[in-house]
């Protein structure tokens, strides 16, 4: 193999793990509030409910928040199973479909907004190795290196913003409240597993959840 071809398998080998890690979906929870007159125990069995007109992307959500708050240790129900009608539920109905199931918390979610930005990647050089060993020790050595530049380049960034309230039912107050920001997710799905989990993983730290 030519020492050009090398070189070439070693800038593609290089993108494809830029771009791996540049496709990596994360979840931050930058903003969040917490009831200061709350000192109960951590919440033992919730009832999750997401805001929404899709059936299809309700269930799937409120399957892996619960999914995600139990594996965390803390049991939980989807309402779509009690509630599975898709358009606006009214106070009575939630109320009657917290009844009976011994809840003692309520967690709502909605997706705020999607922002949309372009972030300028500035140019970058990185040395790599060659396999060339003509012209003696130093031959060798001299060109065991070469430096490669990448030009820079504007990428978009997609971030859901999704707020999550958790309410006892008991009172009817207001916990807990956050916003979570999920960066440049590959799907739907990646957007919910990311951010189930990174709320779920709150909750626990916050000792709201056992």
């Amino acid at each position: 193999m030519s020492k050009s071809h090398i070189n070439n398998l070693l800038l593609c080998l290089l993108a494809v793990a830029a771009l791996a890690a540049c496709s990596k979906t994360t979840t931050s929870i930058p903003l969040s509030w917490r009831n200061p007159s709350y000192t109960d125990a951590g919440f033992q069995k919730l009832f999750v409910i997401g805001v929404g007109e899709d059936d299809g992307g309700r269930r799937l959500f409120e399957d892996t928040f619960a999914k995600s708050l139990a594996e965390q240790g803390a049991a939980a129900q989807a309402s779509w199973g009690k509630l599975p009608q898709s358009t606006q539920l009214s106070e009575e109905q939630i109320r009657g479909a917290i009844e009976g199931g011994n809840f003692d918390g309520v967690v709502i979610t909605r997706l705020l907004k999607v922002d949309e930005s372009k972030e300028y990647v500035p140019p970058s050089t990185y040395s790599v190795p060659t396999t060339y060993h003509g012209y003696g020790y130093y031959g060798y050595y001299g060109t065991s290196y070469e430096v490669v530049h990448q030009p820079g380049y504007f990428k978009t960034n997609m971030t859901f913003v999704v707020e999550t309230n958790l309410y006892s039912v008991a009172t009817g107050d207001l916990v807990w409240s956050g916003q979570s920001e999920t960066l440049n997710p590959e799907s739907l799905t990646d957007v919910i597993d990311s951010m189930t989990a990174a709320v779920a993983k709150k909750l626990k730290d916050e000792k709201l959840i056992p």
